[in-house]
């Protein structure tokens, strides 16, 4: 599968920060193929992994366990249909949320990333009047950032100027901290622009490593 195909593929997820894409299969549609373990997220901070397995049938289970392998949630018997609101709410209780922040932006992270930040959400800057208290709570200077390690890498989006109805989406793509020159610079409005650009940039960046 090219990396063309395999962004296009991949299902949109909010994960919670500090987590890390170990590996991703977990596709839009389903796919039958014989691959046993669809998605691998690690939390080094809590000592914790969440794995997504086929059961078959188009049903799922979800797991989550310590670094030393002792289980410490279970999920089984899951419909695709109902797969990633329960792997969201695995993953967010965690962190006492439900599922995580209603209008949180979903994602297509690709393995490698960790989600050091996230804080970006779907909400329209079109839809919101001037003077909403929207634009404190959603149009941060620091909204995303997600960092590949071994790459020395990291995607940052902000709103710039930060709570300002006059301002725009940032994506950047950082090498080795090297804010001046960064390999990637984006700039949009619409969230739904928004996620095409960050898929974009992640998209390039996994032709570079």
């Amino acid at each position: 599968m090219t990396t063309l195909h395999y962004f296009f593929k991949l299902h949109p997820l909010k994960i919670r920060e500090g987590w890390k894409v170990k590996e991703n299969h977990l596709y839009q549609k389903p796919i039958r193929e014989g691959r046993q373990t669809l998605l691998v997220l690690e939390n080094e901070e809590n000592h914790k992994i969440v794995q997504v397995e086929s059961a078959g049938d188009l049903h799922y289970a979800v797991k989550m366990f310590t670094i030393d392998e002792k289980p410490a949630a279970e999920m089984f018997q899951i419909p695709y249909e109902q797969l990633v609101e329960r792997l969201e709410e695995m993953i967010w209780k965690e962190g006492c949320e439900s599922g995580g922040p209603r209008n949180l932006l979903r994602l297509r992270i690709p393995d490698g990333w960790k989600v050091s930040h996230h804080a970006l959400t779907d909400t329209n800057p079109g839809d919101l009047n001037p003077e909403s208290d929207v634009w404190l709570s959603d149009f941060k200077r620091d909204l995303l950032q997600l960092e590949h390690e071994e790459e020395q890498l990291l995607l940052d989006v902000e709103w710039y100027p930060e709570n300002d109805p006059a301002g725009h989406y940032a994506v950047k793509l950082i090498k080795d901290g090297d804010w001046k020159r960064p390999l990637e610079e984006m700039l949009c409005i619409h969230p739904k622009e928004l996620a095409y650009e960050i898929d974009s940039v992640l998209k390039k960046a996994g032709k570079r490593s």
